[in-house]
């Protein structure tokens, strides 16, 4: 699995675990499931309620909401423009929307994000039609000839 320059905390551990979990799926599969996964990191984004602002000024979101048991909830009857950044963790409560483009830090892919994609697909390829395609390939070979 070719992740380019997309930053991720995979090890080659995690990369052996992807290639056993991902048996018997075709190569267009394996591309359909990257590229799912690769959006991960901005789903996560998407559904934050809350970002942390790093020493460097960019925005990373919260892995869940609250943050911390002390976080202060948004409420209905709030004033408008009220501050609910905590004074315990530090989060801010904001949408993906609010964080300034050139600040936001996406998270780096993970293996969950490739087993959360792995539980929602299927292999598009039978069994019976790989084993004829090997079949194929032990016979003539990779180039046919």
């Amino acid at each position: 699995m070719h992740l380019g320059d997309t930053p991720h905390n995979l090890a080659e551990e995690d990369f052996i675990r992807l290639g056993q979990i991902s048996e018997g799926a075709s190569g267009s599969d394996i591309e359909v499931m990257v590229k799912e996964a690769l959006m991960e990191p901005l789903r996560r984004c998407q559904q934050a309620k809350q970002f942390l602002v790093e020493k460097d000024g960019n925005y990373v979101p919260c892995e869940r909401y609250p943050n911390c048991s002390k976080c202060i909830p948004k409420l209905s009857t709030d004033p408008p423009g009220k501050d609910y950044t905590c004074k315990h963790c530090k989060a801010v409560r904001m949408t993906l929307w609010e964080v300034p483009p050139e600040k936001l830090e996406a998270p780096p892919v993970r293996y969950t994000d490739f087993e959360k994609v792995m539980r929602h697909s299927c292999a598009t390829v039978s069994a019976a039609e790989l084993k004829r395609f090997e079949d194929w390939t032990a016979m003539f070979g990779q180039d046919g000839g």
